[in-house]
């Protein structure tokens, strides 16, 4: 897929004119020569990366990296620490190998179909105005063309735009998917940035090779490792402001323990309104027992004065 999008990148650069003769020369072989050419060298760091990194995590069946279609099945095979939605990234790379292969045949039938019918297409042109630029679209088919070649007329005129669009453009979501998987197992903290560029751009492969000697991990594995970094540099920055000592009466995170394990009682909050009155049947708040009734009774059956004599 990777060779198609280099090739349409090249196509940019290439002239379309007509001769005095009123003929088109077809010069798309200089895109295709281009793009794959371009697409060699970045096939090669993928190979190289994913047998790399396929090393050492030792998966199996390494020469997969090297071949066509199986490479983008591989990249699952080594994301299998990271799942797609709930599932296993070595099922769903199938997916996107399949889908890799239907578009790739979807673009050699195109281009098997612009060479077989290109002396054929009739060439309209439009200016654009204030400038001496004329560009070239075809219009149809002159009525020499055989009549045998009309379906590949038919490719060549709408397969790109109604088909094979909205293929590839489910193919790189699906990319993205997968190589978001990749790379949070290789380059969790760079993974989104990664991902997008290797699925709309053809860079997949320098992605690949750049983080072949990282280890592999869970994304949850590395989310756990960053906040228990956070918490080391923050507590060697700003250390324990409270001594070791739990502001809440505790003692090392256990409540209700002073120093030296014995018990701290915790103050009554309510002491000022004349409710805290401790005896030997009470625990020391006179809040929590015999909270039934506003004067709360102590085990003598002494009743204590209510907070609220004022308001009477």
């Amino acid at each position: 897929m990777d060779f198609f999008q280099f090739a349409s990148y090249a196509e940019f650069f290439i002239p379309t004119y007509m001769d005095a003769d009123g003929e088109v020369s077809n010069l798309i072989w200089i895109a295709l020569l281009v793009g794959g050419l371009c697409f060699l060298i970045v096939y090669i760091f993928q190979a190289v990366g994913l047998y790399t990194i396929a090393t050492r995590a030792g998966y199996k069946n390494r020469w997969m990296a090297f071949v066509p279609f199986f490479n983008l099945y591989y990249i699952g095979v080594c994301a299998q620490k990271n799942k797609v939605y709930n599932l296993n990234s070595k099922n769903f790379a199938i997916i996107a190998a399949s889908l890799e292969v239907i578009t790739v045949l979807g673009y050699v039938l195109y281009y098997v179909a612009l060479f077989t019918v290109w002396k054929y297409i009739s060439w309209n042109t439009t200016t654009i105005e204030g400038s001496n630029i004329t560009y070239l679209y075809p219009s149809g088919f002159s009525a020499d063309m055989p009549a045998s070649l009309n379906w590949l007329g038919w490719v060549y005129l709408h397969l790109s735009d109604y088909v094979l669009s909205w293929l590839e453009l489910v193919f790189i979501v699906v990319k993205l998917l997968l190589l978001m998987a990749f790379f949070r197992t290789y380059s969790a903290r760079q993974y989104v940035i990664f991902s997008v560029v290797g699925a709309l751009l053809p860079l997949t492969g320098i992605l690949i090779y750049a983080v072949r000697n990282n280890t592999g991990m869970s994304y949850m594995d590395y989310l756990r490792r960053v906040r228990e970094q956070n918490y080391r540099m923050y507590q060697q920055q700003y250390g324990n402001p409270y001594n070791n000592q739990n502001p809440y009466g505790g003692y090392n995170g256990n409540y209700g323990e002073g120093q030296g394990g014995q018990s701290d009682s915790a103050p009554d909050p309510f002491d000022e309104y004349g409710s805290g009155n401790s005896s030997s049947g009470n625990s020391s708040s006179g809040y929590s027992q015999g909270s039934g009734s506003s004067g709360s009774q102590n085990s003598s059956g002494n009743q204590n004065d209510s907070p609220f004599d004022d308001f009477k």
